[in-house]
């Protein structure tokens, strides 16, 4: 039941959640999953969502106190394991390594946060040592998998999480294992290590998307180039900031702003052929037109609560304000469409109830689903008045066109 309430809320809170590398977890057997946190209680609710096995989180002790008592049920439906954190004053984790412990020899699946904390930072702090402790003191061989969770805007609305399933680290545990410290501090940083290639900065990120999409088309389309020494060229030469890869990266960004307006994955743009492009772009313009009616009524009828929200949210740290959207909206939305549905069969005629109960909040989805292809629409024309862009096919031509720019004096 709580894998799918966090697949919903990460539905309706993100316009895309995907995970990559899913298979590299262990369908069975004794799993330690080992995630960055930048997103608060957002962090667990993606893992969830995305995960193929489901863990058991740990988290800090003080979300069992009166403070949060809206979570315990959360906290009660996911066996969440309390963890006394030294910066929330200490306490005895000994029942929290004996409950870690018991789950993975019952072959279960552990999630936690190896920074230990939810933080602002762009890159990684400093690994805790509990998952070493955890894996070393489990009397079995445990997998410990790293995962990166990406946003490319966590607070905000209708952004993108991706999760990126690193390579397994094979542990064996014994009983006591965790009281050798060499081995606890040797293994805490092979998870960092781990960790920091799946959970880099997004320039990192952006730099190595640049330039796979730029080989992948320079591939379709000259068949005797090959995408392995492509790739490794055309990342060699955004790794020493060369001019031209510069302005391949600037041409890679603007194909991936007008693959976001049509509502294309960059993707369905890089593997399609060339003379098809077109096509898709005219049917996604036609796409939009049919959807700005029940965008824009359900924008108006949900206007109120999304609005309190967002002004609500702006007095959070910032990793805690997608949280907050999500568990604030949980209660308002629902409490605002019986508001309406009621003052409707008031003030206009009760049979108008049923309606505004169903209608308001399937088009407030419907809003939330499709408003950022208007907004991206209508930014994009403005942006070509102002500059004269180019059109999909134009840009998709100008990344090849400058993949070969960049590789010219390779070859």
């Amino acid at each position: 039941m709580i894998t799918l309430l966090c697949r919903v809320l990460s539905h309706l809170f993100f316009s895309t959640t995907k995970v990559f590398h899913a298979e590299r977890i262990p369908r069975s057997g004794p799993v330690l999953i080992v995630a960055n946190h930048h997103s608060s209680l957002v962090d667990p609710v993606v893992l969830l969502a995305t995960m193929p096995r489901s863990p058991r989180f740990l988290a800090k002790a003080v979300l069992w106190s009166s403070k949060y008592l809206p979570l315990r049920p959360f906290l009660a439906s996911a066996r969440a394991i309390p963890v006394h954190r030294q910066s929330d004053g200490g306490g005895d984790n000994s029942s929290m390594f004996s409950a870690c412990h018991d789950a993975l020899l019952d072959g279960g699946v552990i999630g936690l946060f190896g920074e230990g904390a939810s933080h602002d930072l762009p890159g990684l702090l400093e690994m805790k040592t509990g998952a070493a402790r955890i894996a070393l003191g489990t009397n079995t061989e445990v997998t410990i998998v790293p995962v990166g969770l990406v946003y490319d805007d966590r607070a905000r609305f209708r952004s993108r999480a991706l999760a990126y399933v690193g390579e397994p680290i094979v542990v064996r545990g014994s009983t006591n294992g965790d009281a050798d410290r060499d081995a606890t501090r040797a293994l805490t940083t092979q998870i960092g290590e781990a960790l920091s290639i799946v959970a880099p900065t997004w320039d990192d990120w952006e730099a190595h998307d640049d330039a796979s999409i730029a080989a992948r088309l320079l591939v379709a389309d000259d068949a005797s180039v090959e995408l392995g020494p492509a790739l490794v060229a055309l990342n060699q030469a955004v790794d020493r900031q060369d001019e031209a890869a510069e302005e391949l990266q600037a041409a890679v960004r603007s194909l991936e702003d007008e693959a976001a307006r049509h509502e294309l994955d960059i993707d369905v743009v890089v593997d399609q052929p060339r003379e098809k492009v077109g096509a898709l772009a005219a049917l996604s313009f036609a796409k939009t037109a049919m959807w700005a009616l029940p965008v824009w009524v359900g924008r108006l009828l949900n206007w109120p609560p999304f609005t309190l929200i967002g002004q609500l949210a702006k007095r959070q740290d910032l990793n805690f304000q997608a949280s907050f959207k999500i568990l604030a909206g949980v209660f308002l939305y629902p409490a605002w469409w019986v508001v309406l549905a009621i003052a409707g069969g008031v003030f206009v005629h009760p049979a108008i109830v049923v309606p505004l109960l169903i209608g308001t909040p399937v088009l407030g989805y419907l809003s939330a689903r499709q408003s950022a292809r208007l907004r991206r629409f209508a930014n994009r024309k403005l942006v070509a008045e102002s500059t004269g862009a180019d059109d999909l096919s134009t840009l998709r031509q100008a990344v090849v066109d400058r993949a070969k720019a960049v590789l010219s004096p390779v070859r």
